[in-house]
């Protein structure tokens, strides 16, 4: 029997096609795996006082590991048969710690803080080590990303332990992260677009309407009221799945009543779906669920098409329909379901430029540097995904490999370590 929260989603409406199209959402019957008990994850801290205006936190930190690697962190469990609840969920919940400035990192042992090749001083997270293997997973950045939403990818690269390499673009590590939401289905909960992108319109049609009201692209099980995790191979393929052993609402229980799923944005990037199945269904391009890829550059949005033939795209207005462009039919939508502001702690350099100054101002004077800790839970109410129970201690966490040359590798990631037996 589902939740009375997740019946009331399961009673909502939601077209995903437009009438007349051959849907790309169906699912062949899951292969269930019988997997042993993986080790569970602890939930997230902060790693200090949030109430006590923390401007640094203090670490040991050590020297790089040698090739490239990186340092072990909570959550080296992560694994393509152990994947994190976080990695599934489709709208983020309301982010509790917007209001919660991240601190910086400082070296313990000279009181200094941590900069990164080009001098940018590193922030502290509890769940980030100091060091970042050159080639770090594309889950793994993702839940890193999704588990504190003050995160953003430079925190990242920052750590990035580039050895005697160049240290490579950012869209290197991007696309990693896109390869991986892309093997399990999920879009991304930050886009920074207004606009639903080509991805995004995509990714809802290969999503069952129990999925998108559920919040979750876990496969929804309703006769036997569970969640399936999908356990990859080689960070893409899927080999089965697996219970999840979570509620059927594990992804709906931090939002307020009503539940605002579907949100605004999929209801828009949903409106666009149709109108680009329609036009294709009538300039003649069949039925298929993603047949209007094939339409003409100038019957697409030209915001997808930013970049081919130097942004030189000339739109057409769809006679067919309405006679508006795309943009002008957003545009109209996004009057109608305006976009969520999310609170979040993200800012661009300039923006941080210009506001910290002014927090100075209001701020009462900062503490001393605090130690890093590992009790101190993240203020309540927590993301209830991040609330694991029977977690694993995390202190001392390694995962150590010995190469026949003699070095002493601290963390490796399952995926990579055949390359140094």
């Amino acid at each position: 029997m589902a939740s009375q929260r997740a019946q009331s989603q399961l009673n909502r409406h939601i077209v995903i096609d437009s009438a007349g199209t051959t849907p790309a959402n169906i699912q062949a019957p899951p292969t269930l795996l019988n997997q042993p008990a993986r080790p569970a994850f602890p939930a997230y801290r902060l790693g200090y006082n949030a109430g006590a205006n923390v401007t640094r936190v203090a670490q040991i930190i050590p020297p790089p590991p040698a090739n490239r690697q990186g340092l072990a962190h909570p959550y080296n469990m992560l694994a393509e048969d152990n994947l994190h609840p976080a990695l599934f969920q489709i709208e983020a919940f309301p982010n509790n710690l917007a209001q919660v400035p991240a601190p910086l990192l400082v070296n313990q042992q000279t009181g200094q803080v941590e900069t990164n090749s080009t001098g940018r001083e590193i922030r502290y997270f509890w769940h980030m080590p100091r060091w970042v293997a050159l080639d770090v997973s594309g889950m793994l950045m993702e839940l890193w990303l999704r588990l504190d939403p003050r995160v953003e990818m430079r925190d990242i690269l920052d750590r990035i332990n580039t050895g005697n390499r160049a240290m490579p673009g950012p869209n290197v590590f991007n696309m990693r992260r896109n390869r991986f939401r892309l093997s399990i289905n999920v879009p991304s909960q930050n886009t920074g677009r207004q606009m639903p992108s080509a991805t995004e319109v995509e990714m809802l049609g290969l999503l069952t309407r129990e999925q998108i009201l559920l919040n979750t692209s876990m496969l929804v099980d309703l006769p036997h009221n569970r969640l399936l995790q999908p356990v990859l191979a080689n960070d893409r393929r899927t080999l089965g799945y697996v219970d999840a052993r979570l509620p059927i609402d594990h992804f709906l229980v931090a939002f307020p009543m009503p539940i605002p799923i579907p949100t605004n944005r999929q209801v828009v990037t949903l409106q666009l779906r149709h109108r680009m199945q329609t036009l294709a269904m009538l300039r003649g391009f069949r039925h298929g669920a993603n047949a209007y890829t094939t339409l003409p550059i100038n019957l697409q949005p030209a915001w997808w098409n930013e970049r081919r033939q130097g942004g030189n795209v000339q739109v057409g207005r769809i006679v067919d329909i309405d006679d508006r462009t795309h943009e002008e039919f957003v545009q109209g939508l996004l009057t109608q379901y305006p976009a969520r502001v999310q609170q979040t702690a993200r800012r661009t350099g300039q923006q941080r430029r210009q506001q910290r100054p002014q927090q100075q101002q209001q701020q009462p004077p900062a503490p001393a540097v605090q130690p890093a800790v590992n009790n101190v839970v993240a203020p309540a109410p927590i993301d209830p995904r991040l609330l694991v129970a029977n977690p694993v201690p995390v202190v001392g966490v390694t995962s150590e490999i010995r190469t026949p040359d003699g070095a002493i590798h601290a963390y490796v990631e399952d995926v990579h370590q055949a390359i140094y037996r």
